[in-house]
């Protein structure tokens, strides 16, 4: 995701829309019940915060997808503690939406040689 984030801060407008415009696939059957499961819900919520941010049209494929429970963008599980109230709280709308919770920050501008 790290990746994807820097070649949106590095693209121009219309290059962020060709980036966007197909849906990821799921080349396997297991992802769809592994530890992969939340894979598409996760990109799909970045996605949506990073249009949301930067105004570009949402394609459609992005509002089909959130996960069945609370996941964490990073992998492991979302357990009831005050930095997860904290997280809900101050995370893009876009989380909301999908199920998947980070920190706005985690959508800066990363740049080839580290963080602005």
């Amino acid at each position: 995701m790290r990746q994807f984030v820097k070649d949106w801060a590095a693209s121009d407008p219309l290059r962020r829309e060709q980036m966007i415009a197909d849906a990821p696939r799921r080349w396997r059957w297991w992802h769809r019940v592994g530890p992969r499961r939340f894979d598409i819900a996760k990109i799909s919520a970045v996605v949506h915060s990073l249009c949301d941010r930067d105004g570009v049209e949402l394609p459609g494929w992005v509002r089909r997808h959130r996960a069945s429970r609370p996941v964490p963008l990073t992998d492991g599980c979302l357990k009831t503690t005050p930095w997860t109230t904290q997280l809900m709280a101050e995370a893009p709308a876009a989380c909301a939406a999908h199920n998947v919770w980070f920190d706005a920050r985690s959508l800066n501008d990363y740049r080839v040689h580290g963080f602005r």
